[in-house]
Parts: C-alpha cells; structure tokens; sequence
C-alpha cells in the first residue's frame, strides 16, 4: 500500500515519456536539427510534484490508505488479544476439548477474515489509484496536444534524473508552462 504514490508517479512519468505530441511557449527556444524538429522538455519530477489536482489526488488516496491500515491495525490487534486470551485459558485448563476445538476454529476464521478485508481493501486502492493515474494521464495528454499545436513542437520529452533523456539544456524547458496550464484548467473547474 505505501506504493501509492511510487505507482503515481511511475504512471505519471511513463506518461510524459511517450508524450510525443506535446508544446511550447512564445518565448521558448526551440530544438531543431537539420530535419527541422522542434523539440521541448518538461521535468516530470517537477509536474509531479506541483500538479495541483495529482497532488489532491495523491494525498487523498495516501489518507485512504493511511485509515484502512489503521482499521486493518485495530482488527488485528483486537484478533491477538482474543488469541492471547484463548491460550492463557487453554494453558490453564478453563477449556474443553470441545470448547477449545470451536475456539481454534472461530479464531482461524476470524484470522482469514481480517487477511481477505486486508486483500480487498488493496485490490480497492490499487483499482481506484489505476482509475485516477488513467483520468489524470489524458488531462496530460490532452494539455500536452493543446501546448504541441499552439507551439509548433514536434517533441515534449520528459527529464528526470536516470531516465531516458540523459541530459537537457534549460533553454528548453517548458515545465513552468505546462503547470500553469494545468493548473489553470483544474482551478477553472
């Protein structure tokens, strides 16, 4: 579950990675080659970390999460003190054969229970944060198509540290842009 936001941010980063068809500002400099490509990058660390609506979202899923292991924490720890008291019982010879027999298997169902709740409730997470990295990748591409047809560009790449971008020259940066777009269209809404 503390995943999360690593499989937020992996998404949101493979997304500017094969953002092919994105933009550029007036007052940016472009990249061209004797092919006459216009090529701009974004630092997807950056978009990650200043993107008003992933940043909402990542903090509410986080709070989700943080409240089902808290839940998950409490079950368990109420099942352990019903162990406990089962074998301090057990050990004092309070219980029957029979009566220990239907201890044993109350317990086991009641462990199988909270482990299934604990299985659902990351199925749950991981669906929903599947949902939200699905919807805020085509805000992106769309934003990134807008910005590559108003600018002219051919390219908007994605650079972060060990990614596949090995180096870039800030004069082609458009980072700042995109996030305002961003940022202004989640703010419109």
């Amino acid at each position: 579950m503390k995943s999360f936001a690593y499989c937020i941010a992996l998404c949101s980063l493979l997304v500017f990675i094969s953002a092919c068809d994105s933009g550029k500002s007036p007052d940016t400099a472009t990249a061209s080659n004797s092919t006459g490509l216009k090529i701009a990058f974004v630092y997807g660390d950056s978009i990650l970390m200043n993107y008003n609506e992933f940043r909402k979202e990542s903090d509410a899923m986080e709070l989700k999460q943080r409240r089902a292991e808290e839940d998950l924490q409490k079950k368990g720890a109420a099942l352990e003190k019903e162990i406990m008291d089962y074998q301090q019982k057990a050990q004092s010879g309070l219980l029957t054969p029979k009566e220990m027999q239907a201890r044993e298997k109350y317990l086991t169902t009641r462990q199988e229970s909270v482990l299934a709740e604990r299985d659902q409730m990351a199925q749950e997470i991981m669906t929903e944060t599947a949902a939200i990295n699905k919807r805020l990748h085509g805000v992106l591409q769309e934003k990134l198509a807008e910005i590559k047809k108003k600018e002219g560009y051919d390219f908007i790449l994605s650079y972060m540290d060990g990614g596949a971008l090995l180096i870039a020259d800030d004069k082609y940066d458009i980072t700042d842009m995109v996030l305002k777009e961003l940022n202004a269209d989640a703010s419109a809404d």
